[in-house]
Parts: C-alpha cells; structure tokens; sequence
C-alpha cells in the first residue's frame, strides 16, 4: 500500500508511542486525524509537530468507552479531511491498575469498549465507507505480555485483541488488511508505578538486554502497513521475549 497521500486515523495520538505514530505516518507523506480523549493540549501539540512536516493533520476528541462517540469519530474525521481514512492504527487503551479481588463490572466494561469494541467499531465503519477500488490498513497495537496481576480487566482485553484481530483479517480480507504489533518494554510507566531500574531485569527486557525504542515501534509499523501479504498476524517488538517463553 501507498502512504503517501493516504489519510490514517491514529487513536491515543496526543502523546508517547501515539504521538510517534502519528509523526512517522506524516514524515512519510501520510495526513493524519490525531484522536484524544481528555489530552487536548498535547493533541494539538502533535497536529503542529505534522503540520510541520508538510501533511494535513487534524485533531478529533472522543471518548472511547462510548460506543456513539466512536462512531463520532470516525463520521468527523471524514468529514475534517474529505477523505475515508486508510489507515487505522489502534493505539488507545484503558490500562487500568485493578486486581481480581476489587475489579468491578465498570471497570470491565470501559477496559473492553476501549481496548476492543472500539477497534471493532472503527473496522466496521472502514469497511462500510472505504471504496470498492481502494485498500486498508488496520494495526492494533498490543502488550507482548499478556498476564497481569494488578490489571485484570487490560489483561482479558489483550487476548481478546489477539482474537478480535484474526477475526477481522478475515473477515474484511482481502480488501483490508488487520495486523497486531505486540510491544515488549518500550517506555516507562506514566501511571504512577515506580519505574526503578529493578522494575526491568533481564526477565523483562529478554536477550536484547534494553527498552525499546519508539523509533523501532515506528518502522515496524510503517513496515506493516507497506507490506500488503501480512494479515492476521501478531508480530512480536519485545527484544526475544517471546522466544524465551514461546508466547
């Protein structure tokens, strides 16, 4: 697929690996919607940043967990660029800090409407307005470590991404193509967990021995969007973590 001169939608693009995002898609040509949910001033920080390098880029709030507020999304950014977007990269994600014993029926539900329905919903809406003649991209970006103790409800919604991907590839193959980017330690935690260096020994960091980097995130997905015979995949940026532990 052609980037350049294409529209993406990146959710979760006012900062951090979605703000990356968003700048390696128009650094390649590409006009970008950059979605927020409450960081409206970082929002437009990354518009300028796109602007900047000679693409079209708008900002477009929306709350994820609510079903019509998606849609609303999706109906604004076409509506902003005069284009149907063909590129989605699913970056948001409600990452909540919630065991088992204290999770209660709301916290899963917004963990699920963000992390899963939400997605669900933007391919739905790609595949209705996206032209006969025309191709499209949908990456989710995930967590390479599926289990965590303390998030319950992000821990469900990850498998359930995995699931929903394949299912999409699928189901809107061969016109659009669905891929997952399974991330291993990229940044540090911006929730307020202590993020010393013994929060990551060679257990989570795995032979590459250090953290990622956004830039390495960028190139896979620019990768992954330029590549048009990858579909339902789940491909693995995590240093060789996955090698150790076969997931």
């Amino acid at each position: 697929m052609k980037i350049k001169g294409s529209t993406a939608l990146v959710t979760g693009a006012s900062k951090r690996i979605g703000r990356a995002l968003a700048l390696s898609l128009a650094q390649n040509g590409c006009n970008v919607a950059i979605h927020y949910n409450s960081s409206e001033r970082e929002a437009y920080e990354t518009r300028d940043l796109a602007r900047a390098l000679g693409v079209r880029s708008e900002i477009v709030g929306a709350d994820l967990s609510s079903a019509d507020e998606c849609v609303n999304l999706w109906c604004r950014t076409m509506e902003l660029f005069g284009d149907v977007p063909s590129v989605v990269i699913n970056n948001a994600s409600h990452f909540d800090q919630v065991g088992i014993e204290k999770l209660a029926p709301g916290e899963f539900d917004q963990a699920m409407a963000v992390n899963v329905r939400a997605p669900l919903l933007l391919a739905q809406a790609m595949a209705h307005d996206l032209p006969d003649s025309s191709a499209g991209k949908i990456v989710n970006i995930n967590d390479r470590r599926k289990v965590y103790r303390s998030r319950v409800a992000y821990s469900i919604t990850n498998s359930a991404l995995t699931g929903l991907t394949k299912t999409l590839a699928v189901s809107l193959a061969p016109r659009i193509q669905v891929n997952e980017l399974r991330l291993g330690v990229i940044l540090p935690l911006s929730d307020g967990e202590p993020n010393g260096p013994r929060r990551y020994d060679d257990r989570t960091l795995g032979p590459a021995g250090r953290m990622g980097t956004v830039e390495e995130v960028c190139q896979a997905v620019i990768s992954i969007i330029g590549n048009d015979y990858i579909n339902g995949s789940s491909l693995n940026l995590d240093g060789g973590l996955s090698a150790i532990d076969g997931s």
